[in-house]
């Protein structure tokens, strides 16, 4: 009782979006990630990276991703407002929910780019001035940090692959990550924004991650913009490429957004290896 008491208010959960994956006696493991959460995972991710020699993830982490971010996500001549795009019921509901949110509790840089802004109200004026993408990731990233979602699966996981060692290679680059985010149609953005109940998603999101529902989840998360082709169907194939050639050796564990999950075991599946929760 005392152990299910502490559990309910720590903020550490057991991480159960993750398969094994297993092929003529060589074991590997494939991890759907949450960019941000409530909760964090760290007892697992080292339970699992102590097991593997090598640990992937979807693209870098460093100062000079974040600064080819930055300057990626700035609007250029032409290029469409998000804000412009909005009703103004719209972003009096997006004030509303936003309010004045928390700082995240991530200072990686890279993730501060990309998601973090200052903590009072949204500066519309600067939103302008932004792809829509990065115009999008700040408004809904601000809401999540409102909610408590402060913790970034992926840099913890590398915080402990670094101390323990571990191989780490990452399965695209910057650009091409930039790349498929220019690719997401604008409709897309706008349609969650004004659409989308945000609260039963994020709901949703949270309560069939944690249990470990990749079908469930993905058939109540939809609508999120980067659920699309240029971002999954047209990038599953390059990442699975990358994470086949390090599991057919064995001992990795591939850190991948959830959403690419369900094409990555597709592929597994397909090419023989056997996959277990």
């Amino acid at each position: 009782m005392i152990a299910r008491v502490v559990q309910r208010f720590s903020k550490e959960r057991d991480l159960r979006m993750v398969w094994e994956v297993e092929k003529d006696g060589r074991c590997s493991f494939l991890a759907g990630t949450a960019h941000f959460f409530p909760y964090r995972f760290r007892s697992a991710l080292r339970r699992y990276i102590d097991r593997v020699e090598t640990v992937l993830f979807e693209g870098p982490l460093d100062e000079a991703a974040a600064r080819a971010v930055t300057e990626a996500g700035l609007a250029a001549d032409g290029d469409v407002s998000l804000v412009r795009l909005l009703d103004s019921r719209v972003i009096r509901r997006i004030q509303q929910e936003i309010g004045s949110p928390s700082r995240s509790l991530s200072s990686h840089r890279l993730f501060l780019r990309i998601f973090d802004v200052h903590p009072e109200e949204l500066d519309w004026d600067r939103l302008h001035g932004l792809k829509p993408w990065m115009a999008f990731f700040q408004i809904w990233s601000q809401y999540l940090r409102k909610n408590g979602w402060t913790f970034a699966m992926e840099l913890d996981a590398l915080g402990i692959a670094t101390e323990l060692g571990r191989e780490v290679h990452f399965l695209e680059s910057i650009e091409d990550q930039i790349e498929a985010l220019n690719n997401v149609p604008l409709e897309r953005f706008v349609n969650f924004l004004e659409k989308v109940n945000w609260r039963e998603s994020r709901e949703a999101h949270l309560r069939h991650y944690l249990k470990g529902d990749l079908e469930g989840m993905m058939a109540k998360v939809g609508a999120y913009p980067t659920l699309c082709d240029a971002i999954v169907a047209r990038r599953d194939p390059v990442l699975y490429a990358g994470i086949k050639r390090f599991f057919e050796r064995g001992e990795t564990i591939a850190f991948v957004g959830v959403s690419h999950c369900p094409g990555i075991k597709a592929f597994l599946t397909g090419d023989g290896y056997r996959l277990r929760p």
